[in-house]
């Protein structure tokens, strides 16, 4: 009798579930821990860029400049005395910002060779060239600004060409540690369906039916990337017109912007660098060149003034000439605000987007002693390729180069020749 009332009492202490087990870490925490483990072990740096430069042959091509900025501000690179040979010559390495940058590169090459019978013989080559990239914590991004020789280019002011490579390297190293084992579960125990009596974990427990089972979740969805979104107006005379927008950077679109919209038109975005071109019927072509934050919205407005009827830029002979010359004052780079050509000028590359210009300054023979005309015919070119940039085209599009007074318009013994000789010359590199 006491034996029975023994078991009926163990019976119903085990039936209440007295013994319990703890329950095991699930294997989202386990992940978890090994993610935390792994962060505290890896060291991640800010980015890093290094730039590196390629020459020419100093026996056949003299380096005279060589200028870098990156987001505008310039960057501090050797004297050309220390960068003249081939190379690879490693320039600089800084820390920057995580996200995107734009380098821009101009470099200035001379024929170092003295023959009469030459084409290049006393040639300046003076190439500018842009890139955009992205950054992130942990990488090192390497720039190579190299130069390199044309053999089969006709015209030998395209012989030289200035180019881009970029490559990415981990900065970011796991320290010389090893990962922590993780400690075993405790055993733990499992209640029989039936019974409700604790098992140790390694009791065989019959399998539920298929349709009984628990199903497995669902893999967890990552989060998507924020978009930008660019609110975009078209307008003239205050009243918004139909035109034709065209977005070109990480990603391509073309919308149409509608006649008497009152809201401005959205336009989704990945995050990135932007060229953007408004076409619409009877006005000036515009481009503007943006940067997108995700999650921003950015609004763009376009003031768009009607074509005239007289076109004051014509293509000739692989030139562009502009029937109202940019005019400068003796002895100074800005042309003179009486600037209308420009913004046919800016019309025309916006219409034809796969097209590059070279932008030749010149000077008279009298404005400065001899050796300064050309820095002053190159600031000449700069001056103007600054203004296009500041209207929106892309500074790749535009080389400048300055050729003093070495190919006059005019005689420079009157005023009125010398005030001729003191120009730009537009010459159009690809179609």
């Amino acid at each position: 009798m006491d034996s029975l009332l023994k078991l009926g009492f163990l019976a119903v202490v085990l039936s209440a579930g007295v013994v319990r087990a703890a329950e095991p870490p699930s294997d989202e925490q386990v992940r978890a821990e090994l993610d935390r483990q792994l962060r505290e072990m890896v060291n991640t740096p800010p980015p890093e860029l290094r730039l590196h430069f390629i020459g020419l042959d100093p026996s056949n091509y003299r380096l005279v400049e060589v200028h870098f900025t990156l987001d505008g501000e310039p960057l501090q690179a050797p004297p050309v005395e220390q960068i003249g040979s081939p190379g690879p010559h490693v320039l600089l390495t800084q820390q920057v910002e995580d996200g995107p940058h734009t380098l821009v590169s101009n470099v200035v090459y001379m024929d170092a060779s003295w023959n009469m019978f030459s084409a290049t013989s006393g040639l300046l080559w003076n190439m500018t060239s842009s890139l955009n990239f992205q950054t992130q914590r942990g990488l090192r991004v390497n720039v190579t600004a190299t130069t390199v020789v044309v053999p089969e280019a006709k015209d030998p002011r395209l012989k030289v060409k200035l180019l881009h490579d970029v490559k990415a390297e981990m900065t970011a190293k796991l320290e010389d540690v090893a990962l922590p084992e993780m400690p075993p579960p405790p055993p733990t125990k499992a209640r029989t369906p039936e019974t409700g009596v604790a098992l140790a974990r390694d009791t065989q427990v019959p399998e539920p039916p298929k349709g009984l089972r628990n199903p497995e979740p669902p893999p967890a969805a990552t989060a998507p990337q924020q978009k930008a979104r660019l609110l975009v107006r078209a307008m003239a005379s205050r009243k918004p017109v139909a035109a034709t927008l065209s977005v070109r950077g990480a990603t391509a679109q073309r919308v149409t912007l509608k006649k008497g919209a009152r809201a401005p038109t959205q336009v989704e975005l990945a995050p990135g660098d932007y060229a953007v071109d408004v076409i619409a019927p009877g006005f000036l072509a515009q481009t503007r060149r943006i940067r997108l934050a995700g999650g921003n919205a950015q609004p763009l407005n376009f003031a768009l003034v009607r074509a005239p009827k007289k076109k004051l830029v014509k293509e000739k002979n692989g030139r562009l000439e502009l029937l109202k010359p940019l005019r400068f004052p003796e002895g100074k780079a800005a042309p003179m605000p009486d600037r209308v050509s420009l913004p046919q000028l800016v019309d025309l590359l916006v219409r034809n987007p796969t097209r590059r210009i070279r932008i030749e300054g010149h000077s008279d023979n009298q404005e400065s002693a001899e050796g300064a005309r050309r820095q002053l015919s190159e600031a000449r070119a700069r001056a103007v390729a600054e203004l296009l940039i500041a209207a929106g085209v892309e500074p790749s599009r535009l080389e400048t180069e300055g050729l003093a007074d070495s190919r006059p318009k005019a005689p420079n013994f009157t005023a009125r020749g010398r005030q001729l000789n003191r120009r730009v010359e537009l010459l159009v590199l690809e179609r």
